[in-house]
């Protein structure tokens, strides 16, 4: 329940979302190596990551427009010789000749080193994040067990991705980034800038702020919107080093990004922000993967018309060309009977995805994984809530809706499994193709909220 600004950093202020749309993980390097090493444009994750899908989820702040961008007014950034400039104008016509996609306005990337990068995201998110929102979502996620007790979500985003990133682009200030610590344009910067300039060209051509990807309380939607670009520009990535990196280049790239404190960094991360950072990129890029083989680019330019409008869609392209939408439910308001002082602190919608990383745990075996995936995979749509009382008390609520009475079943009977792992007191009520779970600090708010006393 997160989201980014492609290839950029830009936190999304709404409660549940702090994905960054473009944020260009070191994982992306392997993904394109992987493919273009076999000599396809099909790829696979590197296996040393295990990823079941993709996560984390959130809006990602935006550089202060009044800040200029380029070298001279960003901390930890290089000037490019005439060398890199020659460069990058030979990466980009090749990029526009494989995207087939033509440039309005010229872009020069700035290189910043560790240093810049991190000044930079806590510079973004002091600027542009909801405070109170953030932590409103730490404390749903550490009920649900998503995330240890006073964990806070707003700094372990910032750590993971000053971490993870290798390069982003800002579509407010149409800025592009690279990260370099020796100041040098190698090939796993060329590999990056080829990403990112494919998000340079989508958004002069379509307009990224057209997808609509910080609307407050639709993070599951924001993260289907982000899958679009990312799985874009990750495609055009791997077409354009498969046809001009060498293999020398490739393994290079390769060597460097499959070990390495980035690549711990990235196992030993909270289940939920490891799937939701990488779902873009990789689900992302099956699932534009799947249009191309169809339809080539132009059938990936119409996508941008009509984005997808949830993880599902992502995950189960039929749905998508089905035109199967989720379905809108709503939250109970506060029950008069537990009185004053209760409020909803933040609501949103988890989505296929978050619900299948929920089920899953936090170190899932294959089998545990498959049976998640399973159990999430007749999603129709779901709204969540964290409710707020005096003295500390609290409930969270999820309604869900499921495709069939076998999916509810499903989702039911895992849930129940992960429900008995938490410390609190929980329930789930509903019918055939609904299932209402309520977990909470005591059994009288439990009560309160759920429409059932005993769950199944």
């Amino acid at each position: 329940m997160r989201k980014p600004v492609l290839g950029g950093f830009a936190w999304h202020n709404c409660p549940m979302n702090s994905r960054r749309l473009g944020l260009e993980l070191s994982i992306l390097l392997v993904v394109a190596v992987i493919g273009a090493a076999c000599g396809t444009s099909q790829i696979t994750p590197a296996p040393s990551f295990q990823p079941s899908g993709s996560t984390v989820a959130s809006s990602a702040p935006s550089a202060p427009a009044a800040e200029s961008p380029g070298p001279s007014s960003t901390p930890g950034a290089t000037a490019d010789t005439a060398a890199d400039l020659a460069l990058y104008a030979r990466i980009e016509g090749q990029v526009e000749q494989l995207r087939q996609l033509t440039p309005k306005l010229p872009i020069t990337p700035v290189l910043l080193d560790e240093q810049g990068v991190r000044d930079w995201i806590t510079k973004a998110t002091e600027n542009g994040v909801d405070h109170a929102a953030l932590a409103a979502q730490s404390r749903l996620f550490t009920h649900l067990g998503l995330l240890p007790a006073g964990a806070s979500l707003e700094q372990l985003e910032v750590d993971l991705e000053s971490g993870q990133a290798i390069g982003f682009y800002d579509p407010d200030t149409k800025q592009l980034y690279l990260l370099s610590q020796s100041g040098t344009v190698g090939p796993e910067q060329q590999l990056t800038f080829s990403h990112e300039f494919t998000h340079a060209l989508q958004d002069q051509s379509f307009g990224l702020d057209k997808l609509a990807i910080s609307t407050v309380d639709q993070g599951d939607r924001d993260l289907a919107r982000t899958a679009l670009p990312e799985g874009d520009a990750t495609l055009s990535m791997t077409q354009w080093a498969t046809a001009h990196m060498s293999l020398a280049d490739l393994l290079s790239v390769s060597a460097s990004s499959l070990v390495g404190p980035q690549t711990d960094q990235l196992n030993t991360a909270p289940a939920i922000l490891r799937e939701d950072l990488m779902f873009p990129y990789l689900d992302g890029l099956n699932f534009v993967q799947g249009i191309y083989s169809k339809g080539g680019w132009g059938a990936v330019d119409a996508l941008y018309a009509k984005p997808p409008s949830s993880t599902s869609q992502i995950l189960h392209p039929a749905l998508y060309s089905g035109h199967i939408d989720p379905v809108a439910l709503t939250l109970p308001a506060v029950p008069a009977s537990l009185g004053s002082g209760w409020s909803m602190s933040m609501q949103d919608t988890m989505g296929e995805l978050q619900l299948r990383v929920w089920l899953e745990g936090e170190h899932p075996t294959d089998v545990q994984k498959t049976a998640a995936d399973a159990a999430a995979s007749m999603w129709a749509g779901d709204r969540i809530g964290l409710f707020e009382g005096p003295s500390g008390t609290w409930a969270v609520v999820l309604r869900t809706q499921w495709r069939s009475a076998s999916g509810r079943t499903d989702f039911a009977a895992a849930a129940t499994q992960t429900l008995a792992g938490l410390s609190s007191p929980s329930s789930i009520c509903g019918d055939a193709v609904t299932a209402d779970i309520v977990i909470a600090s005591d059994q009288a708010s439990l009560g309160a909220f759920a429409t059932c006393k005993t769950g199944e």
